[in-house]
Formats: structure tokens, C-alpha cells, sequence
């Protein structure tokens, strides 16, 4: 028999290869957890009687899982929640609870089973979703910040159903009265440590990265131990250090000098996931099982769709949004693993729960990537359904169009900016379809025009034959394509300034003849203020600008012609590349230019979508490539 080291080394290993396939395949690396789990299981585990200290490891990677997910929780970003993110979120987990305890009472389960059942399917998975988004550059559009807004309040309503299902436990009066108490108790120390004890010994210890490390792992663990002598789990208390250590001024320092520990029992846990996994129930399971992830691709979305649709969210925001949310989560898999721990819940039930969530992640993966094609595959069938409701759109009185400035999106331009404007006899307008920023132009007095470019009649109703100057702070480039069309078709003097979230989005705008595009994965609000007030002094100084940094792209472009855009480059690509490589000289093989596209001839521009897996993911400079830098007559108002 193996030694444990032994064993252990042998576990990581397939680990590891089985992780490496699973990302070859660009999934979710927990499912390649998962399946190492299970195939050890299957194996070795009878053999190396190893069970036992993986059940241990397991336990500290939930207690880790937990507190990963609370350092990341900023109570900050709670301001930005509306009520109406808050109300369809509320409405969606009550509907997604009686949908999927309606559907197993059909089957045998206890009452109990049911109810942690509708928990699971209640909640949709933070971790994949978020990190969808980051790659999708898509954390500042509306449905990417909707999207996180719900996933927010998700999280908020497990750890307090996790509160709930601890205070059940409790057979005396007593206790459940005064636990509620004692939460506010942890609560309030939480506060203290976080806003006024905790930054001193934070900046002592920063100086030494061991004891930040140390620091930082003991106050997890302080309300870990401290957690249950208040009547919580230690899961809770573990999410609440991680909350405590998230508001202080060293989150980024803390979580950067954690996360490969908490990598690395975050994988045990879902390793031990799979140990628990057993395939042998019957065939009324399996009913079940397709049944719950049927019922989760098809009820998710919609119902995600139609809650913010009634709140005032355009059509084409909901329905990425409700695609985005249409899997289960990886805080049900820990909600059902106590369950499982309590007794409450059968190793059938738990492996069901279990494999239907890896499932649905895998699953809603494609849906995410290819989010874009699947909008324009059922567009005209959404806004036939759409037209059968009533929603809950904001009616305000319309607003002429007559104007110098105008913007597509709210952004947070400086107040002198504006008063100059003003005193130069330049009108803005704003047309932006977030009821958010439409209270907050309430406020600033800002006039503003309540659409969305995705309404199919927006065009129809906007005259743009006035406007000098169109600021795009949308990253979506087909979008972006239909601006660009419109506002050169009605007035082609105008000077247009456009967001990309890519490289290859930044050049596609350049060779559409737009003045100007703002490359990166945020809007920065300041360099939008900078333009302007070169637009209002001189508009050749963003000619200059624009002439520069084109310059600056088409050198970047040229260095990433021969770059992969996948993580992975195949043994085939890699022999060509060499054999090429070997047969011209390093001064040779410059790429050839391509034709620019054609100006669309109708309102929604022709063309294939671009999407994220043919830019070059992460890159963070505002570089770009460009043809010919030719200076439009029109630059000069």
C-alpha cells in the first residue's frame, strides 16, 4: 500500500491532467476537479484509505471556498444595487424555489429534500459568471453590471438562508431567539474590526508580505472559531472574515497573497465532491435530473428576462442578463454539502445536486461565449413576445434632439466641462436606457432621451442632422456599427468618438471613418472630459491625437499578427509555424492588409460580429492598428 505522500502525489497528478483537458476543452477548471474526484474514487481510493484526510481537506477548501467569496464582496458596490436589480432578484429566487420544489414533489422526496432542492435552484454560480464577464470585457456595460447586481444579492440571500437552516437546527426557544442576536453581534464586530482596528496592524504588517499572509489567514480564522460559539457554522464565520479583510484599504495586497492557498484547498474541496459522487440510482433520478436542468435553461432566462423587463431594463440587457444567470451555483453545492453533513440530506439526493450543477455550468458556458449569436438567432421572436406584455418603461415627456453634444450613455463628465459648454451655447443630451443613471441625470438637471439602441424603432424617431459632436461610451461594436451608420447617413460633418473593448473592435471603428476611439476595458470617465475640452479649444488637437495613436496601434498590430488568439496553440499550428519560420527570414513576412468592410446600406450594419476569442484577451494598453490616416474635411466646426 501507498503511503499517504504517495497517495497524495498520485491524486494531484491526475488532477492535474485531467484539469489541463478539461481547459484544452475551455471549461470551467471545476469540473476537471470534479471528474478527478470521481475517477480516484473509482480506482484508488478503496486502496489508499485515504477518505478520511480528503473529507479534512475538503472541509478547510469549503472554509476557504467561502472566505474567497467574502473577500471579494465590497459592501461598498451595495450603494450601486437599485431597488430595481433588488425587487427582480427577490421575485426571481421566489419563483425559481416553488418552480423547482413543485417539480421534485413529484418524486420521491422528503419534504425537507424539496426544499433544499428549491435552495439550489435558487441561486446562479458567482464565480463562473464573473469570470465570464472579466473576460468578456464586459463588467461596465449595463447587462454585465445588472448581471454582477444580482449575483450580489444572491450571495446575500444564501448566507442568510445558511443562517436560516443553522437556526432550524435549534430545538430550543431559547436559542432561536437569541441567535438572530448574536448575528448582529458578529455583525457589529465585524464592523469595528473592519473601520477601525484592523488598517494599523494591515500597514505594520504590509512591510513584511509573511505577516500580512499570517495576519490575514488569522482573522478568517478568528471568525471561524468565533462563529460557532455564536450559534453560526464556520462556514459563515469564514465568509465574514473575508468580508472584514474586503473593506479595508488592503484588499488587493491581501487577496493577492491568498489566492494561491486558497486555490489550492478550493480544488480540494471539489475534488471530495466528486469522492461523494455514487452512480447508482435508479432511473427516476435520472428522469429528475434531466428534468432540473431542463427546467433551469428554460425557466432561468425567461423569468430573468421578464422580472427586468417590468422594472424598466431594454430588451436586449434582459435577455443577455437572464442568459448569463441560467445555471446553478457553487453556493447550492455548499448549502447542499451541510445538508448532507446534517443528516438532512440522502448521498442520492446530494450526488444529484451535485452533478446537476456541473451540468448547467458546462452547458450555459456556450450559451455566455456565443450570448451575441443567440440575441440575433431569436431577435425577431423576442420582440414579438415582447410586444404581448406591458413593462414598466420610464414615460417621460420626449426631448428634442436639437443639440450640439451628443452622448450614448451616461458618463461622468466634469461640472466645468458642462458650464463651459453651457457658456459656449452648446446643448447636451444624453440618450441612456439605465433607470439608474436616468435618476441620477434627474438630479444633475442633465437632459437625457430614456432608449436603448436595441429597440428596433430608435432610429425612426431621432433626428441627427444638428449634432456636432457623438460621444459612444457603449462597448458593443455592432451597436456602435449602427451609430456610426445613422449618424453619417443624417449628418456627415459630425465628429464621432467611439468606445472599443478590443483591439480588433478599435480598428474595425477607425476603418468606419470614426474621429476618434477610446481603446480599453473601461470607459475612463477623465480621459472622456480631456476630449472634450480639447474638442471645445481646438478640434485639430484630436486629430493629432487620433493620427498618434493609430500610429502606436498599427505598430502593436503588427507584433501580435503572428500571436494565438486561444490559450492553448495545437501540435499542427505549432510544426507550420516553425516550418515557416525555418523557410523565410525574420525580416520577411509582413501581414497583408485586409479591405476595410463596406459602409453598411441598411439601419443594422452587415458584418459578422466580433467576438472576444479573436482578440488578443487581457491586454490592457490602448494600442491598436490602422490603413491610411487620411484627415476628413469635415474636422473643422
Amino acid at each position: 500500500m501507498l503511503s499517504f505522500i504517495q497517495t497524495f502525489g498520485l491524486l494531484l497528478l491526475i488532477i492535474t491532467a485531467i484539469s489541463f483537458f478539461i481547459k484544452l476543452l475551455k471549461q470551467p477548471i471545476i469540473i476537471g476537479y470534479v471528474l478527478s474526484g470521481i475517477v480516484f474514487s473509482l480506482f484508488f481510493l478503496s486502496q489508499s484509505g485515504m477518505a478520511e484526510q480528503v473529507e479534512i481537506f475538503s472541509e478547510i477548501g469549503i472554509t476557504f471556498l467561502l472566505f474567497l467569496m467574502g473577500l471579494e464582496f465590497d459592501l461598498s458596490s451595495l450603494k450601486y444595487l437599485g431597488k430595481d436589480i433588488l425587487l427582480a432578484t427577490l421575485l426571481q429566487s421566489v419563483i425559481f424555489f416553488g418552480a423547482a420544489f413543485g417539480l421534485s414533489s413529484f418524486f420521491s422526496f422528503s419534504i425537507i429534500e424539496r426544499v433544499y432542492i428549491g435552495i439550489l435552484f435558487m441561486f446562479s454560480s458567482t464565480l463562473l459568471v464573473a469570470k465570464w464577464i472579466a473576460d468578456k470585457k464586459e463588467t461596465s456595460s449595463l447587462h454585465g453590471k445588472i448581471t454582477l447586481g444580482i449575483l450580489v444579492i444572491q450571495d446575500i440571500l444564501a448566507i442568510i438562508l445558511l443562517t436560516v437552516l443553522d437556526v432550524v437546527k435549534e430545538s430550543s426557544l431559547t436559542r432561536i431567539v437569541t441567535i438572530p442576536l448574536y448575528g448582529l453581534l458578529l455583525v457589529a464586530i465585524a464592523f469595528l474590526l473592519s473601520k477601525y482596528v484592523l488598517n494599523l496592524p494591515l500597514k505594520k504588517a504590509s512591510k513584511y508580505p509573511e505577516l500580512l499572509f499570517l495576519l490575514s489567514l488569522s482573522v478568517c480564522f478568528a471568525f471561524v472559531e468565533l462563529a460557532p460559539l455564536l450559534g453560526y457554522s464556520t462556514t459563515i464565520g469564514a465568509f465574514i472574515g473575508g468580508v472584514v479583510l474586503a473593506n479595508t484599504a488592503y484588499r488587493i495586497e491581501i487577496s493577492a497573497r491568498l489566492k494561491p492557498l486558497i486555490v489550492f484547498f478550493n480544488m480540494l474541496f471539489f475534488v471530495g465532491l466528486g469522492f461523494q459522487i455514487k452512480f447508482d440510482f435508479g432511473m427516476s433520478m435520472i428522469i429528475f435530473l434531466a428534468l432540473l436542468c431542463v427546467l433551469n435553461f428554460i425557466l432561468k432566462p425567461v423569468v430573468a428576462y421578464l422580472t427586468l423587463r417590468m422594472r424598466g431594463y431594454d430588451l436586449k440587457t434582459s435577455f443577455f442578463s437572464g442568459l448569463y444567470l441560467s445555471q446553478l451555483s457553487e453556493f447550492g453545492i455548499i448549502i447542499i454539502a451541510g445538508g448532507m453533513a446534517s443528516g438532512n440530506l440522502t448521498p442520492e439526493a446530494g450526488t444529484l445536486a451535485i452533478i446537476s450543477v456541473i451540468a448547467t455550468m458546462v452547458l450555459s458556458s456556450y450559451l455566455i461565449k456565443y450570448d451575441r449569436k443567440i440575441f440575433k438567432l431569436f431577435e425577431s421572436r423576442i420582440v414579438s413576445f415582447d410586444k404581448k406584455f406591458i413593462t414598466k418603461d420610464i414615460k417621460e415627456e420626449s426631448v428634442d434632439i436639437d443639440c450640439n453634444i451628443l452622448f450614448f450613455r451616461y458618463c461622468d463628465v466634469d461640472k466645468e466641462i458642462l458650464s463651459k459648454f453651457k457658456k459656449m451655447g452648446k446643448r447636451m443630451i444624453v440618450i441612456d436606457n439605465d433607470p439608474q443613471n436616468i435618476e441620477l441625470m434627474k438630479k444633475e438637471g442633465i437632459e437625457y432621451i430614456y432608449n436603448s439602441i436595441s429597440n428596433p424603432e430608435f432610429f425612426e424617431h431621432l433626428n441627427f442632422e444638428k449634432v456636432d459632436l457623438v460621444v459612444s461610451s457603449l462597448t458593443d461594436i455592432d451597436e456602435n456599427k449602427m451609430i456610426i451608420h445613422e449618424i453619417k447617413k443624417t449628418n456627415p460633418k459630425a465628429v464621432i468618438i467611439a468606445t472599443a473593448k478590443s483591439l480588433k473592435d478599435s480598428m474595425e471603428l477607425y476603418r468606419l471613418n470614426v474621429d476618434y476611439v477610446l481603446y480599453s476595458a473601461f470607459l475612463k470617465e477623465q480621459k472622456v472630459s480631456v476630449l472634450l475640452e480639447e474638442y471645445s479649444a481646438d478640434i485639430n488637437k484630436l486629430l493629432e491625437k487620433k493620427i498618434s495613436d493609430m500610429s502606436r496601434f498599427k505598430e502593436k498590430e503588427a507584433r501580435m499578427a503572428d500571436v494565438s488568439s486561444g490559450e492553448f496553440l495545437d501540435i499542427e499550428s505549432f510544426i507550420r509555424k516553425a516550418r515557416k519560420a525555418g523557410e523565410q527570414s525574420p525580416a520577411g513576412g509582413g501581414r497583408q492588409k485586409g479591405k476595410a468592410p463596406d459602409q453598411p446600406s441598411s439601419r443594422k450594419p452587415s458584418g459578422k460580429p466580433s467576438h472576444a476569442k479573436d482578440d488578443a484577451a487581457g491586454e490592457e494598453s490602448d494600442y491598436s492598428s490602422s490603413d491610411k490616416v487620411k484627415k476628413p474635411d469635415n474636422m473643422m466646426l
